[in-house]
């Protein structure tokens, strides 16, 4: 069973529609075109913190990263260029068990929970600024890529994602100072992705 797009009513947060998709997963799996309708009210940010979220934890869901990262990629180009990207529709239409889906929002939830008192507006201009959006969706971009690779090392994928959630939730509360940590990140981790590159090669 599949969850129709127009079943789903706009919510006012994030955490609540998130409870939303989890209380609909209950009746059988989604599609990621569900699940991204419910979200697609707020902004690329929300949906790229959504995105982004199941991977920034040890835990992690497999077979996730490939799909989740196209998309977080596609959304960057949409959001440096300002234009329209369509979403291959069999990432679209694929369906994400009840399982998986309560795992995500759950992990999801609690995570929110935790890092969203630390978040306040400072360095706007970063955020704010129109020339600012095209180095954050290249930077986005890249790192929906990088979630893509078929790295085979366990957890190697978690400095991207954290990167993604942190420079995309610092955007949607006009924090400047997430945004350059989600940067610092974003290079530590292409940093370690060189290394491993190097290490594999000499294998």
């Amino acid at each position: 069973m599949h969850m129709k797009i127009s079943e789903l009513p706009p919510k006012k947060s994030l955490e609540e529609s998130l409870s939303y998709v989890l209380e609909k997963s209950r009746e059988g799996p989604l599609s990621l075109q569900a699940i991204l309708e419910v979200l697609s009210g707020k902004g690329t940010d929300v949906l790229l913190l959504f995105l982004s979220l199941p991977f920034c934890q040890p835990i992690q869901i497999p077979g996730m990263s490939t799909p989740f990262g196209i998309v977080i990629a596609l959304i960057g180009l949409r959001m440096a260029f300002r234009h329209g990207v369509l979403l291959p529709k069999y990432i679209l239409h694929k369906p994400i068990s009840s399982r998986v889906i309560n795992t995500i929002v759950t992990k999801s939830l609690w995570l929110l929970g935790k890092i969203k008192r630390l978040v306040h507006p400072r360095f706007q201009w970063i955020c704010q600024h129109p020339a600012t959006r095209i180095p954050h969706g290249l930077i986005i971009f890249l790192l929906g890529l990088y979630l893509t690779l078929p790295i085979p090392i366990p957890l190697s994928n978690i400095p991207a994602a954290w990167a993604v959630f942190l420079i995309s939730l610092g955007l949607l509360e006009d924090d400047g100072l997430l945004v350059c940590i989600g940067y610092t990140i974003a290079a530590l981790g292409l940093v370690a992705l060189i290394f491993i590159g190097i290490s594999l090669l000499g294998h």
